[in-house]
């Protein structure tokens, strides 16, 4: 039986506290920290972040650094780079599309609290255009 088959390679979820966790196959461990390190379960962020990789993924945009508590991405068509701030062996790269897959992911999980909509709303109106992700307003 495949990592694949059991595990569906990353997933996101809530601990006993409501804290956001992960478990993933060795290869996307570094991604999940990033987003849980970083990205944590703030709602604005998240959205940024899926913004900047729609904008790149679609042309709209060349490329997007991220610098958080812990590390450091550069964002291409190319990919994703990332790197530890803290600790020079945790580094990465991951395609563009497979990045986004995961990020997508992580939205669903933080999008099932009640502040999606008005999170949503507000970063619509703070950007003045509509989220280019197709799954946010949804």
């Amino acid at each position: 039986m495949t990592m694949e088959a059991t595990l569906s390679d990353i997933e996101f979820f809530r601990d006993s506290q409501g804290y956001v966790e992960f478990r993933a196959e060795p290869r996307l461990k570094r991604l999940g920290m990033w987003l849980i390190d970083d990205v944590q379960g703030v709602h604005d962020t998240c959205l940024d972040l899926l913004a900047d990789l729609e904008d790149i993924a679609n042309g709209r945009k060349e490329t997007g650094s991220w610098e958080g508590n812990a590390w450091t991405a550069e964002l291409s068509a190319e990919g994703v780079d990332l790197q530890n701030l803290w600790r020079d062996v945790l580094r990465a790269h991951y395609p563009l599309s497979e990045t986004r897959r995961v990020v997508e992911r992580y939205w669903r999980l933080l999008a099932q609290s009640a502040d999606r909509g008005p999170t949503v709303s507000r970063w619509e109106e703070r950007n003045g255009r509509r989220h280019p992700h197709p799954g946010v307003s949804a």
